[in-house]
């Protein structure tokens, strides 16, 4: 009888978005033994099948969690053989882009698998886990200037991203402890040879020193990858280690950035590996002129969560930019009132708008 599979052929990286782990995953995936993809997402719906929290379904996502754990509990040995199922699962995906591509790991590279390590851990215990670090402010600047371009609210789509995955990943480091390692990015692109070497000796695969040049390496296929970054070298590089400390050049995002790390203070930031009062010093060392400035607690969250006033304010802030401040304000309250409208026409069926 063969033994289970607890995903000895797999290797996870785990961090949070915008942290390099593009760059990392390039440079593993030039090693002859690892085959990797875009970002998989691949783990996340079977282990969410067993939550009713966090996610939305039109079946009803609670009924449905509700439903499987009545079914194993009174008809089956118990979750434990739904897991079973889940790894016999996995193993038929992965192992299958393994052998097409003759290679005998697969690196699955999903950041927001932040969300799900203990799950990862409990499925696949013999896999190998990679938590890769970088400064919270970097991260930041990097999603200000990679996909919110002043378009504010667009901050919300990555809420859990910032204010979440830090204490998760923090979490899943203590959890697993000898059982995965942790490199930091500002290490990785500043010594990249000992820093490679050193996971290689994790994962019990030979250094190949090609795998430090990755102009042959194919890029992974699919759309889930870092577009801009990656392409500006063909190895690792250290330019962007401090270019978050562009942030300060802009009242917006240096506001925002020291919204941020309010909001993860100082025991999360240390624990993290990084000096929360430098950094603090660092932002705190211009005063920033919040007048006039879009609000961090509108723009890290969702807009259905949104007040009046807040929709109000937004829309304003908006107008204000391209209309000026009178008629902004004019075409704000107008935007604001069809919105009020429009919003009790949708739950209180007023034919109105």
């Amino acid at each position: 009888m063969n033994s289970e599979y607890l995903g000895e052929n797999l290797i996870f990286i785990i961090s949070q978005p915008r942290s390099g782990s593009t760059l990392l995953q390039r440079v593993l995936f030039g090693h002859p033994e690892i085959q990797t993809s875009a970002e998989t997402w691949l783990m996340l719906h079977p282990v969410y099948s067993l939550r009713n929290t966090g996610i939305d379904t039109e079946y009803n996502s609670k009924f449905a969690a509700e439903g499987v754990k009545e079914f194993l509990e009174n008809y089956t040995s118990g979750k434990e053989i739904y897991l079973t199922a889940i790894r016999k699962w996995a193993n038929t995906i992965y192992d299958d882009a393994i052998k097409q591509n003759n290679k005998t790991y697969f690196l699955d590279k999903t950041p927001r698998y932040f969300h799900i390590i203990p799950e990862l851990y409990s499925l696949f215990p013999k896999a190998k886990f990679i938590f890769l670090l970088r400064n919270p402010l970097a991260v930041l600047s990097s999603e200000l200037d990679t996909y919110v371009k002043g378009n504010w609210p667009t901050l919300s789509v990555f809420q859990a991203d910032l204010l979440h995955a830090p204490k998760l990943i923090l979490d899943g480091i203590a959890l697993l402890g000898d059982n995965a390692t942790t490199i930091h990015y500002e290490k990785f692109v500043t010594d990249p040879e000992r820093s490679t070497k050193s996971l290689c000796d994790y994962l019990q695969i030979p250094f190949v020193q090609t795998m430090l040049d990755y102009s042959n390496t194919p890029k992974p296929k699919g759309k889930m990858n870092d577009p801009t970054g990656i392409q500006q070298h063909t190895k690792p590089s250290s330019s962007s280690v401090n270019k978050w400390k562009k942030i300060l050049d802009d009242p917006q995002s240096h506001y925002f950035g020291q919204s941020y790390i309010n909001f993860l203070g100082k025991e999360t930031i240390d624990k993290l590996g990084y000096d929360y009062d430098d950094i603090d010093a660092i932002l705190n060392s211009d005063s920033v002129n919040k007048k006039g400035l879009y609000s961090w607690n509108t723009a890290i969250r969702d807009e259905t969560s949104w007040s009046f006033i807040e929709r109000l304010y937004s829309d304003y802030y908006f107008q204000r930019k391209k209309k000026g401040a009178i008629r902004g304000l004019l075409g704000a309250s107008k935007k604001g009132v069809y919105k009020a409208l429009k919003t009790l026409k949708k739950e209180f069926s007023f034919p109105c708008v």
